[in-house]
């Protein structure tokens, strides 16, 4: 069966044992990765038979350049065409993906979405699904290696008329219409604060220190997820941050502010789009005591046992300054703007002394061998926190993106009701404040969130109502400032 893998460039430079047999790397110390087409993290697909094909595994590596930047959409894309791939084989006479025809597609989606198992699937999965399939068979198309596709070759193959004008063509499409733009998983405060104190910090319900506890990392796992609930990050953004990336909380020029400005590094960013968020004063204050106290220990350690030996190609920092750092790797010293580094280089950051002796890691979250927590990591805190909540008699289920979702809502909804109260006694203010009341705070959430089209953010609205937030009262309250201007009112 076919099998999906991921390049490793770092693995590809060091020799590696086999059957007893040592072989060399597979990547000489003067070649370059993207000389020969290699992007790290990119996946790739090998046949049972260990074949590679290069077309297929290609169209992965140009994914960048259709617009799919994201390493978990081409993941995405990876593991669906590998699905479809299998189904092929086992299902359809051994086929190949490159033989795939329309009654393939079509016998997939009867697997995949009317089956009665299991294994049936969402249909915004299968309208994901497709997506992978028209970039892969569009791409192949367009470089010529095929000349007909599932979807056939015309674009546009319905054709109707209207009372008001001339014939118009539809689209045939193999999504669903029905299907849900996302799938919006939402928590209240009440459940985050259980799952952050008896999950992450392991305490008791009750509130008290549980005398089982052996964690050692509670307060650093807690206060990540207080960054996400306080921010919106993404998991990889806040996953990437380095302590150089961070404000000052105690900077004179932010006054009385209860928040500070944080640009985020374009390079972390999804579709490496930067924006600036706004950091609580407060959690900025604790980061500091984090980096000062137990992130101290784990570096003290770190050195204690040389551990900067398991970092693969590491990239030395010299010297920071406001918006460069001096680097130094295997392809010599260079000056690098800091926003530009992407999360795998961040990893592999290590800070040395002028005369390039190890300092410490430059990733602001560490485990407990000094290791820069990896977005993974992150993700399996999280599921041993929710078990501990089972253990503990809570059913909380959390994942880091969720808490995306808490930061969303709670925003959208103090957001709604500032609007509301910028509403004047003037009654030609009327459309206007419909408008800012819905527009205004859905921009400044896009903004913060950091997503590319407004469309994404207007699930939580939904969920305003769903988990019936204070936006009531805001409701309430925007209905008296209309009977107090009469608007409405009969004439």
């Amino acid at each position: 069966m076919p099998e999906l893998y991921f390049t490793d460039l770092v693995a590809l430079r060091e020799p590696t044992t086999f059957d007893g047999v040592r072989h060399l790397p597979l990547l000489s110390a003067g070649e370059h990765a993207g000389d020969l087409g290699l992007i790290d993290g990119i996946p790739f697909i090998l046949d049972d038979d260990g074949s590679y094909d290069h077309h297929l595994n290609r169209f992965f590596r140009e994914c960048p350049t259709m617009g799919a930047r994201s390493p978990n959409t081409i993941k995405a894309y990876a593991l669906d065409i590998l699905t479809f791939s299998r189904f092929l084989h086992e299902q359809r006479h051994g086929k190949g993906i490159w033989m795939a025809d329309r009654q393939d597609l079509i016998a997939f989606h009867r697997a995949r979405r009317l089956t009665d198992h299991s294994a049936r699937i969402s249909a915004s999965s299968w309208n994901r699904s497709v997506t992978a399939f028209e970039k892969f068979y569009g791409w192949a198309r367009d470089e010529g290696l095929l000349t007909t596709t599932p979807f056939g070759n015309r674009d546009w193959i319905k054709i109707s008329r209207t009372p008001r004008g001339p014939a118009q063509g539809q689209r045939y499409s193999y999504r669903e219409a029905g299907a849900r733009h996302h799938d919006m998983r939402y928590v209240g405060l009440d459940r985050f604060y259980s799952f952050r104190d008896i999950g992450l910090r392991g305490r008791q319900s009750d509130g008290r220190d549980n005398p089982d506890w052996r964690g050692r990392h509670g307060e650093r796992d807690a206060l990540f997820a207080e960054l996400l609930v306080c921010t919106g990050l993404r998991l990889e953004e806040a996953a990437s941050l380095l302590p150089a990336d961070l404000p000052r909380h105690d900077d004179p020029a932010l006054g009385a502010d209860r928040s500070c400005p944080l640009k985020l590094p374009a390079a972390i960013c999804k579709g490496g789009k930067g924006r600036e968020i706004r950091v609580p004063r407060r959690l900025l204050r604790r980061i500091d005591q984090y980096v000062g106290i137990e992130r101290s220990q784990i570096v003290a350690r770190w050195r204690e046992h040389r551990r900067w030996d398991n970092i693969r190609e590491p990239i030395m920092v010299q010297d920071w300054s406001r918006d460069f750092a001096l680097v130094s790797d295997r392809n010599g010293q260079s000056r690098r703007r800091r926003d530009g580094l992407l999360p795998s280089e961040r990893r592999r950051l290590l800070m040395v002394d002028a005369a390039g002796l190890p300092l410490e890691p430059a990733a602001l979250w560490l485990t407990d061998d000094g290791r820069p927590m990896r977005p993974s990591t992150w993700e399996a805190v999280f599921a041993r926190a929710e078990a501990r909540c089972r253990q503990s008699g809570l059913d909380i289920h959390i994942t880091p993106h969720m808490l995306r979702h808490v930061f969303a809502v709670h925003m959208l909804s103090l957001l709604i009701r500032a609007q509301l109260g910028w509403i004047g006694p003037d009654p030609d203010q009327k459309s206007a404040a419909y408008r800012r009341v819905i527009g205004d705070p859905l921009q400044k959430l896009q903004r913060l969130l950091g997503h590319a089209s407004i469309a994404s953010t207007y699930i939580y609205l939904d969920s305003l109502d769903e988990a019936r937030m204070l936006v009531d009262k805001a409701a309430g309250d925007f209905a008296d400032t209309l009977d107090d201007l009469d608007i409405g009112a009969p004439t």
